[in-house]
C-alpha cells in the first residue's frame, strides 16, 4: 500500500509538471508491445483526440488519458503506471533482452531491418529533461550486427515548435501494422524535425516536418533521363528525404491527415531552394519528366510521394470502434505520363470487443513500382530496406510488382499478469514467379511476482510462415523484460 501511495504521489508531482507545456520526450515505436497496445485502446476510445502520427510524445497521451478516467477506470490505472517513467524530469523508460534461434534469413515487419537470424538483441530506453524547454533522449537497439539508434536526440523548444536533432523515428500513417509511406521497415538516419506538442487551435491541428539524409544508393541518375537504359549514366551518393505530415479534426470523431515525403539530390545532383520550392507546390511539373521534356539533366527534382488519411472513432451497441483509410499516390494522383502509381488502404480497430479482447484488421491494395525511381538504382531504401510498408520488401530487388497484403492482429489479456497476441500476416505479389505468403506471430509474455534474473516480466515468441518464394522460415524466441 505505501509503494503505491509513493507512487501515485510521485505521478501527480510529475503529472503538475507536465500539464506546465514544454516540451516532451516520446513514447516507444514497435518496442515495447503492451504499452503501446494501450495506447491504441486508448485513442481508439477517446473522444476529440485526433492522432495520427508517431511516434507519440508522452505529454500528448498524458492529457488524453486523463479524458477517461471515470469510463475506463481499469485502463486509466493501467495506463498511469505504464507511462510514469515517460512524465518524471528523468529515468530509465525501458530495458528488455531478446534471445532467439531463426531459420532462412527473413525480414521481420518493422523491426528495422532486423531478421529470422538476428540472435540475440538488447533493447533500452532513457531520457531526462533539463526545465521545461529542454532534453535529451537515448534509445536503441543492440545486436551482433551492431547498434540500431530509435529515439536518440536532444530536443527543445515549447509547446508549438518542439525541435528535435539525431535519430528520431518517423511514421506517416493512421495504420499500425504497416505504414505506406513511412514506417520503422528500415533504420531510421539522423535527422531535423520540427512539430507541435499540443494541438493547435479548436481544429486540433498537428504538424510534423523533418530533413534527412539517406544512406548511400549504390547508384544516382547523372545525366538526363534518356530513353535507353544502356545509355544512362550513375553514380553512387545519398539523397535527401523531406517529409512534413499535418493532421486535423473534422469533427469530434472525424481526422484527416495529408502526408509528404520528397526524395531529391545526392551525388551528382544538384537541388537549389528554389528547385525545392517547385518541387514541393508543383510536383507534376518536376516529376516523372520524360526525355524529350527538358535538356537540364537536374530538372526533375527526384522521387514524390503523398498521403491522404481518414480516421472515424465512434461506438455500435456500446462497442468503440475506429475506421481508418488511406489513399496514397506516387508524384500525383493518377501517376505521371499517363500511368497509374497508386496505393489504397482501410482497416478496422475494435478496442474493447470485451475487456480482455481487442482485434484489429489492415488491407493494402498497390499498384506497380511503388518505391521505385528512375533517378535512384535504389529507389525508396534506407540501409537496403524499404522506408515504408513491410511488404515492400517481399520481392526481387529491382522487381517492384503490384500487391495486396493483409493483416489481423488479436490481443487477449489473460489476466492482470499475462498477456498473449496473435499476429496473422498475407501477401500476394503479381507475377506467376511468386507464390502467396503467409505468416504467424505468436508471443505471450508473463508479469512476475518477484525479479528473475532482474526481469520483472518474460515471454515467448514465435515468428513462423513461408515467404513469396514458397520457403518456409521460423524463429523461437524468449523476452526478458527489466522495467
Amino acid at each position: 500500500m505505501l509503494k503505491k501511495i509513493s507512487l501515485f504521489i510521485g505521478m501527480a508531482i510529475s503529472a503538475n509538471a507536465v500539464a506546465k507545456g514544454g516540451v516532451s520526450p516520446y513514447l516507444p515505436l514497435n518496442q515495447v508491445p503492451e504499452l503501446e497496445h494501450n495506447i491504441q485502446r486508448l485513442l481508439a476510445i477517446s473522444k476529440d483526440t485526433h492522432i495520427m502520427s508517431k511516434p507519440y510524445k508522452a505529454r500528448d497521451i498524458y492529457n488524453v488519458l486523463q479524458a477517461i478516467r471515470y469510463e475506463h477506470p481499469d485502463l486509466y490505472h493501467t495506463l498511469t503506471y505504464q507511462i510514469n517513467p515517460y512524465i518524471q524530469t528523468g529515468t530509465i523508460t525501458f530495458a528488455k533482452a531478446t534471445a532467439s534461434v531463426g531459420t532462412s534469413d527473413k525480414i521481420l515487419p518493422n523491426q528495422r531491418g532486423q531478421t529470422t537470424k538476428t540472435n540475440l538483441a538488447v533493447e533500452g530506453g532513457a531520457y531526462l529533461n533539463l526545465g521545461d524547454y529542454f532534453g535529451a533522449s537515448v534509445a536503441g537497439i543492440v545486436n551482433e550486427d551492431g547498434v540500431i539508434p530509435t529515439q536518440s536526440i536532444i530536443y527543445m523548444g515549447f509547446k508549438y515548435a518542439q525541435l528535435d536533432i539525431g535519430y528520431r523515428e518517423h511514421w506517416y500513417s493512421p495504420f499500425n501494422n504497416s505504414a505506406m509511406l513511412l514506417s520503422t521497415q528500415a533504420e531510421t538516419t539522423p535527422s531535423i524535425t520540427l512539430s507541435n506538442v499540443e494541438p493547435i487551435t479548436s481544429f486540433k491541428i498537428r504538424y510534423d516536418m523533418f530533413i534527412s539524409q539517406m544512406t548511400e544508393q549504390r547508384g544516382i541518375l547523372k545525366n538526363q533521363r534518356v530513353e535507353n537504359p544502356e545509355d544512362r549514366e550513375y553514380e553512387p551518393g545519398k539523397p535527401y528525404l523531406f517529409g512534413l505530415h499535418t493532421s486535423f479534426a473534422a469533427t469530434d470523431n472525424l481526422t484527416i491527415s495529408l502526408s509528404r515525403l520528397m526524395q531529391f539530390g545526392g551525388g551528382p545532383r544538384s537541388v537549389t531552394l528554389k528547385d525545392f520550392a517547385e518541387g514541393f507546390f508543383s510536383p507534376g511539373s518536376k516529376d516523372n519528366v520524360g526525355e524529350d521534356d527538358t535538356d537540364d539533366a537536374n530538372f526533375e527534382l527526384g522521387d514524390q510521394l503523398g498521403a491522404i488519411g481518414v480516421s472515424y472513432s465512434n461506438t455500435l451497441n456500446s462497442v468503440p470502434y475506429e475506421l481508418y483509410g488511406e489513399v496514397a499516390l506516387e508524384d500525383t494522383l493518377g501517376g505521371g505520363g499517363g500511368g497509374r502509381n497508386n496505393a489504397y488502404s482501410f482497416g478496422l480497430f475494435i478496442p474493447f470487443i470485451n475487456k480482455n479482447h481487442s482485434i484489429r484488421f489492415e488491407h493494402s491494395n498497390w499498384q506497380a513500382l511503388w518505391y521505385a525511381n528512375g533517378i535512384y538504382l535504389d529507389g525508396n531504401r534506407n540501409h537496403g530496406n524499404v522506408i515504408g510498408h513491410w511488404a515492400g520488401d517481399e520481392h526481387d530487388y529491382e522487381d517492384y510488382v503490384a500487391a495486396k497484403a493483409i493483416s489481423l492482429d488479436w490481443n487477449w489479456q489473460l489476466n492482470r499478469k499475462e498477456r498473449f497476441q496473435t499476429i496473422f500476416r498475407a501477401l500476394k505479389n503479381s507475377g506467376d514467379q511468386y507464390s502467396t505468403s503467409y505468416e504467424v506471430q505468436v508471443s505471450y509474455n508473463r508479469k512476475l511476482a518477484r525479479p528473475l534474473w532482474g526481469a520483472k516480466s518474460w515471454g515467448v515468441e514465435l515468428y513462423s510462415g513461408k515467404d513469396v518464394y514458397g520457403d518456409s522460415f521460423s524463429k523461437l524466441a524468449v523476452i526478458a523484460n527489466f522495467n
